[in-house]
């Protein structure tokens, strides 16, 4: 029987179902990314109080998930997007174990390969890629809310960890978020089913060719830089954001509020920018994000009271996660409908590697001038490159005739 006959049709209620269900899956898959960052000084008494042990961790985690995501679009594309998600909850709870139970080469292991190779990599990609296939009429608004995960990952493990750290240790808490991640992921993927627009001969996928404004590898290399440096650009603030409350004479808690702001302004942002990208179109709507962004680092370049930083944080947040989604959202309206899943894992991968950059090089930069401010100054040049590598892009797309999103 058919998917369409048992009600599992392009924009049915069941795909909704399998757009909540694969939100949950990333956010399951992302927890893991953030107890070093949580319990950083519970890792680092475990290692003779080396701080760059946890941050390595935390580092090698976000270019495994990069990484990874490009091996687990192109799986995907081969089998089937549930095939990914078994691999991650088998490789999260045995990550989890693996990353727990031994040294620094365990720690590492653990995060680079099982927890984010095969693990958090598993579910992103994958996912965005298929759940688009499942939509027509709200399909802005189905990757709005893949593209939340992330989000929510941050909102809740952090709070969990918080929890348990001081009742079992770094250690065990790695351990349970393993086991209880990997177990929801493996039911969720039995829930997973391919999008009817995606299979092909044999079930796999085969990408058409389609006219582009550009030559493809061209298009790659835009969106992919342009990934680098908006990701890069907000994550130095975002990253350090608490430190930077704290050398201007707030306690941490304020710092860790204005990170929630952040999270909770890209949430709600996320959604309102796919209906726009909706009417106006995905790249115009990136633009647009790339403009807020700008606007929110120059205020970080002059802000020196607790309610501006919270201002700037809210604003900050906006693109925080849109800009990511107009990735998928531009790579889909481009190469159609049967686009080959590895594109948007290669464009991920230059996005995480932004991430994992940016928040070295603010700490970096620090280092070495004791000041925020040439780091800010750094991730305002990161974002206008972001701006002219997309309005590249934007005039050579307006010299291809519009057509609808498929």
């Amino acid at each position: 029987m058919s998917d369409t006959r048992q009600g599992r049709g392009i924009d049915s209620a069941y795909a909704w179902r399998l757009a909540l269900v694969s939100m949950a899956c990333v956010a399951l898959g992302g927890g893991g990314i953030y107890l070093p960052m949580v319990g950083l000084k519970e890792m680092a008494a475990d290692f003779g109080d080396q701080r760059a042990v946890p941050s390595f961790a935390y580092m090698v985690g976000f270019f495994g998930m990069g990484v990874g995501g490009v091996f687990m679009g192109w799986l995907a594309d081969r089998t089937s997007p549930r095939v990914p998600l078994l691999i991650a909850g088998i490789s999260i709870a045995l990550g989890g174990w693996v990353a727990s139970r031994g040294g620094e080469f365990a720690l590492y292991a653990g995060y680079a390969m099982l927890l984010g190779f095969f693990g958090n990599a598993g579910t992103f990609t994958p996912a965005m890629n298929n759940v688009q296939g499942w939509f027509e009429k709200r399909r802005n608004m189905a990757v709005a809310l893949i593209s939340i995960g992330p989000a929510v990952a941050g909102s809740v493990w952090p709070q969990v960890y918080r929890l348990l750290l001081p009742e079992i240790g770094w250690r065990d808490t790695l351990l349970v978020y393993g086991l209880v991640s990997g177990a929801l992921l493996l039911l969720g993927a039995l829930y997973v089913r391919a999008a009817p627009t995606l299979r092909g001969p044999g079930g796999r996928r085969r990408e058409e060719k389609v006219h582009l404004p550009l030559p493809s590898s061209t298009i790659m290399l835009l969106l992919s830089a342009a990934g680098f440096c908006c990701c890069a650009a907000m994550a130095i603030p975002f990253v350090h954001m608490v430190a930077f409350c704290g050398d201007l004479g707030y306690p941490a808690a304020r710092g860790t509020e204005a990170v929630s702001l952040v999270l909770v302004s890209a949430i709600v942002a996320t959604f309102a920018m796919a209906r726009l990208a909706q009417r106006i179109g995905p790249l115009p709507v990136s633009l647009l994000c790339s403009v807020i962004q700008i606007g929110s680092l120059v205020g970080f370049l002059y802000v020196r009271d607790i309610n501006g930083i919270y201002a700037l944080s809210l604003l900050h947040g906006i693109p925080f996660i849109a800009i990511v989604q107009g990735y998928a959202l531009n790579l889909r309206f481009l190469y159609g409908p049967t686009i080959a899943g590895w594109r948007l894992g290669i464009v991920m991968l230059f996005a995480m590697a932004g991430m994992a950059a940016g928040g070295w090089l603010g700490g970096f930069i620090f280092d070495a001038t004791l000041s925020y401010m040439s780091a800010f100054k750094s991730a305002l040049a990161f974002n206008l490159l972001n701006l002219m590598l997309l309005g590249i892009l934007y005039m050579a797309q307006r010299r291809r005739p519009m057509v609808s999103l498929p």
